[in-house]
């Protein structure tokens, strides 16, 4: 899907950028479990949530499940509107989406330090709309230059300047907002008005009380007044200048208030201890004993159906307190902290506070209940591995380290395994990292409290266990990522650096050796505070740290400093590497590929690609596929793999396309063997055309950059063994 986008700078500055954004290789994976907006038009019943936009049939409860790879840019969206000309709006982090017929305009809000900001609350204006954003309010034209911000106003009477605006409701010439600051209002006639902050109106909770913390967060007109909500309850404003009272409306208490919503002559307030409906009569408080949470965010009545979304648990309806859960096939949790594959494909990711769950293809199924609250896992997963049986290892922040099979869950921890407990309770087993080589499991044991670093169990006998700690000259507490190559550990530590170890190929036989530390004085190391170790195809260490990414150079031997782009970067938090060596490197503001051959980077991010955010907390590639799976807090993004299904059999080696059609001169033709080869290219008569390694795609060049003709030519891939495959490849000229 091509998307055109608009950048606006809120600083007054309106600067249009127009790119487009091909997401074909991209799918995105996400949760809709935080349902934000609940909006009823075109027959549809429209669904914003903190993982995409769901359009549902409300009769046959067909579901159509937009996300940023769709267009829209960000999955992440607060609020929904359908205009007077038929365009619809959307609200979310860092984007103003109009979708028009089906095709999407992103509008970009960057803060003064172009970072994205959030968008929580859109309503319409006739040739304008109103945005409530984390930092004010905003004033879009939606005809101007295509669309632009008009004004931005940070003020408003005597609320702390620059407050988040969650809430905005116009009546008639007047325009209220709710903040995180308190209430306020002002006459909209005169936009530029609005500039100076003596033309607010403001309540806060140094005059009225009830207005405790001054967050005000819902807003409604109803019975011709104005309600609002607040962290504790909600009121009806009775406004007569000094005159002024904050009326309670009864209920449960405390009930935060999320929104409100006029349905004919009710007003239904949803709030995080359940909804009630108040009227002129009085108010109603509703039950839902077949919803598991009362932390509701917002709802909608259609047709009789009462539609209720939940902070964390997805969307329900029903009638007369019988409610269903319905399902959209998505992630547990959009923040994901670890994700893994095996060589049979199968893919397996972990959340938060969400537990961990497998891919088959189709929609994500909860492993068992590993990491639910219900089962105590206090943090969510950290750690996984799918061992070579298919059984899924999960390490936890504080449940040690749980074995997930297709008939049981075992957890291993300090009563039946060599993992201990922190200091200050024994019982709190902090797994974050594992990796696994044959038939052995090694995890690092975070602040166990008598040192050790590492537990290793036996998969083919599960009582057989042993660790590794300050004897064997492991002295660091705060292990956070383990690797191993041909015989040899090495460990990543929060402030220590790194430490590298030869356990052999069977840990549970004694070496004699003892740890080698490697630091900044000591061996050049970029930083102590590493986040990420790995040993790439060739045996070579790489650490991804604090302050950027350094690899190991055996011959001098010291770390070398990785170069990263501009912008990208320092802080490195994932690192893996393909089958042909070259490494895809996470970090809180982006992902970057190196292309071991070329030595040269390709970043990505939310501008260009299809992540649904900057932070990479994972990676994985799925050794079936080739594709690369990344952990975000947003969610999950797929990358289809650019080689197509990968072969490490240089004797079945493919070129695709193939035809090779050129059209416009940036066509590429791409091998999908896995693997370091160089690759030549020959005519029909054994004529040499081009030579290059298998990492570069042919441009339907020779070797002196010029054009070849149309016609059969033959490819030879030899790999760094020797080995040979060879290929046709059918070259088009159009």
């Amino acid at each position: 899907m091509i998307v055109s986008a608009v950048i606006l700078f809120i600083l007054f500055l309106t600067v249009s950028y127009g790119h487009t954004l091909d997401y074909d290789n991209w799918i995105s994976y996400t949760s809709t479990n935080e349902v934000r907006e609940i909006d009823f038009f075109d027959d549809s019943l429209q669904v914003v949530t903190s993982g995409g936009w769901l359009r549902i049939d409300p009769v046959t409860l067909g579901v159509k499940k937009l996300t940023n790879v769709d267009g829209l840019g960000t999955g992440d969206l607060y609020d929904i509107l359908k205009d007077a000309d038929g365009d619809i709006w959307l609200a979310g982090y860092g984007r103003l989406i109009k979708c028009r017929n089906s095709k999407f305009t992103p509008y970009l809000f960057l803060d003064r330090n172009d970072k994205l900001m959030p968008l929580y609350d859109i309503e319409d204006d006739g040739g304008m709309l109103w945005v409530g954003t984390s930092t004010g309010l905003a004033l879009f034209s939606k005809t101007a230059n295509g669309g632009q911000i008009e004004d931005f106003y940070f003020r408003f009477g005597g609320l702390n300047p620059e407050p988040a605006v969650f809430d905005i409701k116009i009546v008639g010439d007047s325009i209220w907002l709710a903040t995180s600051a308190g209430l306020a209002v002002a006459d909209k006639k005169d936009p530029d008005l609005l500039k100076s902050f003596i033309n607010w109106t403001s309540f806060v909770s140094s005059r009225f009380p009830e207005l405790a913390g001054d967050t005000v967060s819902a807003l409604a007109y109803f019975e011709n007044s104005i309600f609002l909500g607040t962290n504790q309850n909600s009121y009806r404003l009775d406004f007569y200048g000094d005159d002024t009272s904050f009326v309670k409306i009864p209920t449960r208490e405390p009930a935060a208030v999320s929104s409100m919503k006029v349905t004919g002559d009710s007003l239904v307030i949803y709030t995080r201890n359940g909804f009630y409906i108040h009227t002129g009569v009085g108010t109603v408080w509703s039950n839902t004993p077949s919803i598991p949470s009362v932390r509701f965010l917002s709802g909608r009545f259609v047709d009789a159906v009462h539609w209720l979304g939940l902070q964390r648990n997805g969307l329900y309806y029903g009638d007369n307190g019988d409610y269903s859960k319905f399902p959209d096939g998505g992630l547990p949790g959009n923040y994901v902290t670890v994700i893994t594959s095996d060589n049979k494909g199968t893919i397996a990711g972990g959340f938060q506070t969400r537990g961990a769950a497998l891919f088959d293809d189709n929609e994500w199924i909860q492993a068992g209940i590993v990491g639910t609250v219900e089962n105590g896992v206090r943090q969510g997963v950290r750690a996984l591995i799918l061992d070579y049986a298919g059984n899924l290892w999960v390490g936890t922040w504080g449940n040690g380290v749980m074995l997930v099979t297709p008939d049981s869950i075992i957890n291993y921890d300090e009563n039946n395994s060599s993992l201990l407990g922190i200091a200050i309770n024994p019982n709190y087993v902090v797994v974050n990292s594992m990796v696994s080589f044959s038939n052995y499991l090694f995890m690092t044991n975070y602040q166990a409290y008598d040192g050790r670093s590492v537990s290793v169990v036996n998969l083919e006998d599960k009582s057989e266990w042993r660790f590794f700690d300050r004897t064997d000259s492991l002295t660091s507490e705060f292990p956070v990522s383990i690797d191993y190559y041909d015989g040899t550990l090495v460990v990543g530590t929060q402030y220590t650096g790194v430490f590298t170890y030869y356990c052999g190929p069977d840990p549970f036989v004694e070496t004699g050796a003892k740890a080698v530390n490697l630091r900044e004085d000591n061996s050049n190391l970029g930083s102590n505070m590493v986040n990420v170790v790995r040993f790439d195809n060739h045996g070579v260490l790489w650490v991804g740290h604090k302050y950027g990414l350094s690899r190991y150079d055996e011959g001098i031997p010291r770390f070398d400093d990785i170069i990263l782009p501009s912008g990208f970067g320092p802080d490195v938090t994932a690192l893996i590497f393909d089958g042909r060596n070259n490494a895809w490197i996470g970090a809180r503001n982006g992902l970057a590929f190196y292309n071991a051959a070329t030595d040269e980077f390709t970043v990505y991010t939310t501008l260009n690609s299809g992540l649904p955010d900057n932070q990479v907390n994972a990676l994985t590639i799925n050794p079936a596929t080739g594709d690369l799976w990344v952990g975000t807090p947003f969610g999950l993004s797929r990358f289809r793999s650019l080689i197509g299904p990968p072969t490490d059999d240089v004797t079945r080696v493919i070129a695709f396309p193939n035809p090779f059609l050129i059209c416009s001169g940036a066509e590429r033709l791409n091998f999908n063997y896995d693997g370091t080869a160089t690759v030549r290219i020959f005519t029909p008569t054994g004529e040499l055309v081009r030579t290059f390694a298998i990492n570069i795609p042919w441009d339907g060049k020779n070797q002196s950059g010029r054009d070849v003709a149309a016609g059969v030519y033959l490819a030879l891939i030899t790999g760094e063994s020797g080995e040979v495959g060879r290929c046709k490849i059918m070259l088009i000229r159009d």
